[in-house]
């Protein structure tokens, strides 16, 4: 997923407003940066919105990582231990862990991605269809 750049007049005071654009297809998932987060690196919190619709998504963050499920239900899977979220509830996966993402219907979710200093890099290590993987 690339990042684009964060368009927020720091030196301004007052609030920010990010406008809503609409979910795009990456050439993985169908996502949107509401906060970008910068390559080099970053103190605050980063926000995305994102959705799977009968996929799985299986990363690795350097920083902690909250899924706050807008609608749907994600299942998410870390350790071997998993837990099922339905629309309010909120998954954490720490920091340095390989979270399993997965959607068998539909969820739409609000990423709210930790600070990351040192601009450490997400390791992608799957992602496609739960009928090709086999598992639901």
């Amino acid at each position: 997923m690339t990042h684009a750049a964060d368009t927020r007049d720091a030196a301004a005071s007052g609030p920010t407003l990010y406008p809503r654009t609409p979910l795009r297809p990456t050439p993985d998932v169908m996502a949107r940066w509401i906060t970008h987060p910068a390559p080099e690196g970053w103190a605050e919190p980063v926000l995305m919105e994102w959705a799977l619709t009968g996929e799985y998504w299986l990363d690795e963050h350097a920083h902690t990582e909250y899924a706050y499920v807008l609608e749907g239900c994600l299942h998410v899977e870390v350790d071997g231990v998993t837990v099922v979220a339905q629309a309010g509830d909120t998954v954490c996966v720490p920091a340095g862990c390989v979270g399993r993402y997965y959607a068998p219907e539909h969820a739409r979710m609000l990423g709210v991605y930790g600070p990351n200093p040192e601009g450490r890099r997400a390791r992608l290590l799957g992602f496609g269809k739960l009928e090709e993987e086999g598992s639901r």
